[in-house]
């Protein structure tokens, strides 16, 4: 559908095989795991442009999605998505009345108290190693269904693009707050400006794009 609503096609979403998708993944978690390593004390203090969140606070709510990616390999359901495509999850979590606006404070909690309950080591691991082999065994299971954090069933190819854009986003964040230049995976990239533009409704995305209108369509993802 055109006019001012959402295509909703997942023509974007669906561009990535999975195996696309988990390369790109572990790709961009062994950055993550890197730079872990590698960060001085005083860098792991840092603020960042994330309200109250320091870099270690930063790392440690990226550093979830290794882990959750272990959870989601273990919840395989022989049932139809409730969401055909990552996107279509992301528009009703960006919802006024979705969780990623009515959570947005206990997530930020639950990342400022895991940077303080888990050592370095432990976030490193979790790119580094609990993130590799929840990925392979991804790879074995293909685009399943499984059961997204209790909230939504969705194929798990989807879910890793949702991974990609976590792991994307944050880490221009860690970026940003490191002086660093944003150098990030291409993939990475391009994978999650698609799963963007197709969160936006395409004419005002077209526009505001080309500079045609001043409309408040961003952020399209909190």
């Amino acid at each position: 559908m055109l006019g001012g609503q959402p295509l909703g096609d997942g023509r974007y979403s669906r561009a990535m095989t999975i195996d696309e998708r988990l390369s790109t993944l572990d790709e961009l978690w062994s950055i993550w795991a890197e730079l872990g390593q590698a960060m001085t004390d005083e860098q792991w203090r840092r603020p960042t442009r994330l309200g109250d969140w320091d870099v270690r606070s930063l790392y440690s709510h990226a550093a979830w999605w290794p882990t959750g990616l272990s959870m989601l390999v273990d919840s395989v359901r022989d049932a139809e998505p409730t969401h055909p495509t990552a996107v279509a999850l992301l528009r009703d979590f960006n919802a006024p009345d979705g969780i990623a606006n009515t959570l947005r404070d206990a997530v930020a909690a639950d990342a400022r108290e895991n940077a303080v309950k888990h050592s370095t080591e432990q976030l490193v691991e979790w790119f580094a190693g609990t993130g590799p082999r929840a990925i392979a065994t991804a790879r074995r299971l293909g685009p399943v269904v499984i059961d997204y954090f209790g909230v939504a069933l969705l194929r798990l190819d989807e879910a890793a693009g949702i991974g990609v854009l976590e792991a994307t986003v944050h880490l221009l964040d860690l970026h940003r707050a490191l002086d660093r230049p944003p150098e990030v995976p291409a993939a990475g990239l391009t994978q999650t400006a698609a799963i963007l533009a197709e969160m936006a409704p395409p004419v005002e995305f077209i526009e505001v794009a080309t500079g045609r209108s001043a409309s408040g369509l961003f952020p399209v993802l909190s």
